[in-house]
């Protein structure tokens, strides 16, 4: 699917607000950028930007090399620019596979899918409470249980129009059995009791196989840029 540079960035700026906030990141903004603090992974700050005009790509380049535990994460479709302006940026690349990824969600249905197992269960929770502070204006935990084990999980948050989806996991022995799909559909369904236009998301390469048969479409690729010194402790793993 091919969109604007504008409405990339608007659709990136609604998956990043709602993204940070279904995982209750601390987060920020400055020129051209986006930031959350991984205190989950790096225990630094991880930013992203919408296709940056090299001047800019530069600048914010500065800032995120100035701690090698920092990340830099480019949508847009231009990554072999990207990781050229990286390269004399003192950045490297670790990954282009995932990808942002869109859907009207006026063509998604709008009922819970049929769990087709009478031991099966929905446990639907929601994220912080109505008087939680949060970005958006609906958080939701989902997961489909069986007994003590959960065969799959995810989140939904609500931010405008937008819904984005995050967190999908299955239970690796329970896995290609169709969980995955049906926990798509059930945070469809919830998503969809509010006045939403369009689903968001960033996919690995294989929920990109999952989210295209439900009407999902890509957008653009996530290049994901660390300093050097990153990129060497890693290499070392």
């Amino acid at each position: 699917m091919m969109v604007g540079s504008t409405e990339l960035t608007d659709h990136a700026e609604a998956w990043f607000t709602g993204w940070s906030a279904l995982r209750s990141y601390q987060s920020r903004t400055g020129p051209g950028y986006w930031a959350a603090l991984r205190l989950d992974r790096s225990g630094d700050w991880e930013y992203f930007t919408c296709d940056p005009a090299p001047a800019a790509f530069t600048a914010l380049a500065a800032e995120v090399t100035a701690s090698a535990r920092r990340a830099l994460c480019v949508i847009g479709p231009n990554v072999h620019d990207y990781v050229k302006l990286a390269h004399k940026c003192g950045m490297g690349m670790i990954s282009t596979s995932e990808q942002l990824m869109v859907c009207d969600m006026d063509n998604q249905d709008n009922q819970d899918p049929f769990l087709g197992d009478p031991e099966l269960a929905l446990v639907v929770k929601d994220i912080g409470g109505k008087r939680s502070a949060s970005a958006c204006q609906a958080r939701f935990s989902v997961a489909i249980v069986r007994g003590e084990t959960v065969m799959a999980s995810g989140k939904v948050g609500i931010y405008g129009d937008h819904a984005i989806f995050d967190g999908l996991k299955t239970h690796p022995a329970h896995r290609r059995r169709g969980f995955g799909m049906l926990m798509m559909k059930t945070l469809t369904a919830r998503a969809l009791d509010y006045p939403v236009t369009t689903g968001l998301l960033v996919a690995s390469t294989s929920g990109q196989r999952l989210y295209s048969k439900l009407g999902w479409a890509g957008l653009s690729p996530v290049t994901i840029l660390v300093p050097k010194e990153r990129l060497a402790e890693l290499a070392r793993l």
